[in-house]
């Protein structure tokens, strides 16, 4: 009798150790989503201050004709959902609820490129992201943000 309990223990053991591990599903913004060190400027290209933490990730839904834009250091408190189109990597909104500040922003001309920026420290090649915002709380003045996505070298934090 113990000789069969062990044969069918050595079985089961078998069976459940050849399955296969569950993958984790990606999300409907995977390809845009991330986080980022941006700057803000004016037209005329003058910065103001240093880079700032923003990030870009999927909403609840899971759609993949929006996502979160999210500056988390609040240099101006932005949080919204904007349109996106995953396949060119574009984005854009207007009078968008802000989740900071009772306000809204408008972003046009939001885009990310492919391997076209370089991490301030270690000079990485990385991604680039790029969008102009205006604030109903400072009208008429556009915003540019641009910047890279985090590399991950501590010499590329801000």
């Amino acid at each position: 009798m113990k000789k069969i309990f062990y044969i069918m223990l050595l079985g089961v053991m078998i069976i459940t150790s050849c399955q296969k591990e569950l993958e984790i599903g990606e999300t409907a913004t995977k390809k845009m989503a991330g986080e980022w060190f941006l700057r803000y400027s004016d037209d005329g290209g003058e910065t103001w201050g240093d880079y700032t933490h923003f990030s870009t990730y999927n909403t609840a839904s899971n759609s993949s004709s929006e996502m979160w834009l999210d500056d988390l250091e609040t240099f101006w408190p932005m949080k919204g959902k904007v349109s996106i189109d995953v396949g060119n990597k574009t984005f854009s909104g207007a009078n968008i609820a802000n989740e900071y500040a009772e306000s809204t922003f408008t972003i046009t001309d939001g885009k990310i490129l492919e391997k076209a920026a370089k991490a301030s420290g270690s000079k990485t090649v990385t991604d680039s992201l790029y969008f102009k915002a205006t604030f109903s709380d400072d009208p008429g003045t556009e915003y540019i943000l641009a910047g890279y996505r985090k590399t991950g070298f501590l010499e590329d934090e801000h």
